[in-house]
């Protein structure tokens, strides 16, 4: 039925496909911001100066009811008899004997993690690819679907001073005009939402200055969307001096946000940005506070960051994401492997003086971390572009272990020098190895619209084997 709603909205007349978003956009709104809403906000905001040992014992509570629920589930009941698992006794010491929950099993049994038959008729099934292209099905509540919208409009927009109800402009993965239209408007309004859907499908040059003067009428107070597509608009502005109407706040989300791509949204916006990090799964949250610093929610779920070993790393060091929702009971998410990698910070004391956990940084993909000959990993890139100017946007690709091809969409200045400071860079981050660079008109975005800035490719086999032979394993 979707795939039918969505040929008949893309080929109908540019009239009716804003009246389908207006609607969509109604129906959505009185869906989201429904009384739980209002209730979580409230209570979320209650929580904001708790202390570590209250946000402990919560989580202890709420994953005693988890575990009780996921009883009813036909898969946890076989995982937690192939465990050995007695619901009795110290709840977090229960979980580490878990075994992890894959994508795979999400991808292929969803309904085996339902805890309630029949299955709720106002539960909305939410399908989300993410980079692989394979989708998983997640199940929403209204309760559940009202904290997606709470979470952030408490701590990314409400740390951000930044009022949840003022108008906004997201760029992110509807397609909200036909890939062949070559005329503004590229983007649809939402009244209800007090919001305007963009298209990230036409950033091309010849379309940025009628995005520029949409976004100079609209004077939306936030920027939401991929960074990397709103990067692509902040450049356009800073390299013409033709800027959109300062914001409020940018709000980021999906891809890695660097140092370049922060400034430059910051520059071009004239505002700071307020990155955030969730999944469609619902069993996380993180964002930026207003110094800068990622604080997981822990209402939202437990966090593990865990070494190759299935070891909890200690703060600085990279790790995978494993992550325990805490508040679907419908469909629960024990100990899944989300596909991320990050690290805890070593300085966990914030100035903002909130007691939640800190992130030092979410680095990307898991299976995208890299390899050097002698061992070490490496997610972020940062530095290779250091000092780089001729360059509007860049992907680094290991071939294999002494082979990386560095991606490359040229600007106007775009020189030898970039591309011998490119090379001279790579071997001070990453040794000598064969780098090969590569201009290309555009960079390869997935189904999705998200971009990878570092892949890997090699095999997991290789991966092991050469942290078998380097002479330390780090």
């Amino acid at each position: 039925m979707a795939g039918l709603t969505d040929r008949i909205y893309s080929s109908s007349p540019i009239w009716v496909q804003q009246l389908g978003v207006a609607l969509y956009g109604w129906r959505w709104y009185r869906r989201r911001f429904n009384p739980h809403f209002y209730r979580l906000v409230a209570e979320l905001e209650s929580r904001e100066h708790w202390t570590f040992d209250q946000f402990n014992a919560y989580q202890e509570d709420h994953l005693i009811c988890l575990l009780a629920a996921a009883q009813n589930a036909p898969y946890y009941r076989k995982v937690f008899a192939d465990a050995g698992v007695r619901l009795a006794g110290n709840p977090f010491e229960i979980l580490r004997n878990l075994p992890f929950l894959s994508k795979e099993t999400l991808r292929t049994v969803p309904e085996d993690l339902i805890t309630q038959r029949p299955i709720p008729k106002d539960v909305i099934v939410f399908k989300s690819s993410g980079t692989t292209g394979t989708p998983t099905e997640i199940y929403y509540t209204p309760e559940l679907h009202a904290l997606e919208l709470a979470l952030p409009a408490v701590r990314n927009m409400g740390w951000a001073q930044v009022d949840y109800r003022a108008r906004r402009v997201m760029f992110g993965v509807r397609k909200v005009c036909r890939f062949e239209q070559d005329r503004p408007p590229f983007w649809r309004y939402s009244p209800a939402e007090n919001m305007a859907y963009a298209s990230i499908y036409h950033l091309s040059p010849k379309y940025l200055p009628a995005y520029i003067d949409f976004l100079r009428s609209y004077r939306p107070a936030m920027i939401m969307g991929y960074p990397n597509s709103l990067y692509t608009i902040a450049r356009y502005a800073l390299d013409n001096n033709d800027f959109p109407a300062r914001a409020q706040g940018v709000f980021t989300t999906s891809e890695t946000v660097t140092d370049q791509i922060r400034e430059a949204l910051e520059s071009a916006w004239q505002c700071k940005v307020y990155d955030r990090y969730g999944a469609v799964e619902n069993c996380m949250f993180a964002s930026q506070c207003e110094y800068g610093s990622y604080h997981v929610s822990p209402e939202a779920g437990i966090i593990e960051i865990l070494d190759r070993m299935g070891q909890p790393c200690k703060p600085g060091e990279i790790g995978e994401v494993i992550c325990t929702g805490l508040q679907n009971l419908l469909q629960p998410l024990i100990r899944y492997r989300i596909g991320d990698a990050a690290r805890w910070a070593l300085e966990q004391n914030c100035p903002c003086g909130r007691s939640m956990p800190v992130l030092e940084a979410i680095e990307g993909r898991f299976e995208d971390i890299c390899i050097t000959s002698d061992g070490r990993e490496l997610l972020r890139f940062d530095t290779v572009f250091k000092g780089v100017h001729g360059i509007k946007e860049s992907q680094i690709v290991q071939e294999k272990v002494d082979h990386f091809t560095v991606y490359v969409v040229p600007a106007e200045n775009y020189t030898d020098r970039d591309q011998n400071l490119i090379r001279a860079n790579m071997r001070l981050h990453v040794g000598d190895v064969q780098t090969e660079i590569k201009p290309v008109d555009a960079l390869m975005r997935s189904s999705s619209g998200k971009f990878r800035s570092v892949i890997c490719n090699l095999t997991e086999a290789e991966k092991i084997s050469i942290r078998q032979e380097s002479p330390h394993d780090l």
